[in-house]
């Protein structure tokens, strides 16, 4: 760039003379990069992924201890034999008359199956299997009697025939069949 003849002339004037030289490039030069900024690690999501350890894993433990107390206290049933609300109960794969499951529960200290309450009847009554025979009986004086003495009155025993004297277990219903009948039956005890 060229310095203007007045400014040359007041330069020698006062006789002090500067001179200068300025060069400018037809791009400018590149900036310098601005530091990227490091993103800060999301506090939530650390926190959340600790919490979430930390209760799974407190969760495993408490499932694990509530086993373990189970098992202390937890009725000991004979193998193949199913525990609920302590109690066991055996669902055979053998097929005989009333009289002879009766037999057979009471050769292994049970009886024949005694709902005694809401939870038990809708426990069994969700078991869709042909049939099982039960422990209720008609008894000509007094009705539907479960084999512990207790009258049956929760419901209705469905019967074709008044020969039909016992009990079977079948699709959800109470139904009256011949004791002659052979049939599955399930058994239960206390531990």
């Amino acid at each position: 760039m060229e310095a203007s003849r007045s400014e040359i002339f007041a330069a020698e004037e006062s006789e002090e003379v500067t001179y200068a030289s300025v060069k400018f490039s037809q791009t400018p030069p590149p900036r310098a990069k601005a530091p990227q900024e490091k993103k800060a690690p999301c506090l939530w999501t650390a926190v959340l992924k600790g919490l979430a350890i930390g209760f799974g894993t407190l969760s495993i433990s408490l499932a694990i201890a509530l086993i373990w107390k189970m098992s202390d206290c937890h009725p000991q049933c004979p193998q193949q034999w199913v525990v609920y609300r302590g109690r066991c109960y055996s669902f055979s794969t053998e097929k005989k008359d009333w009289n002879s499951s009766q037999e057979s529960c009471r050769a292994q200290g049970a009886h024949l199956l005694v709902i005694s309450d809401t939870w038990e009847m809708d426990l069994f009554k969700r078991i869709q299997a042909e049939c099982f025979w039960i422990g209720l009986r008609n008894s000509t004086s007094s009705g539907w009697i479960w084999e512990d003495g207790s009258v049956f009155d929760d419901a209705k025993v469905h019967s074709n025939s008044p020969v039909q004297n016992c009990a079977v277990l079948m699709k959800d219903q109470f139904r009256a069949s011949s004791c002659e009948f052979l049939a599955p039956w399930i058994c239960e005890k206390n531990p």
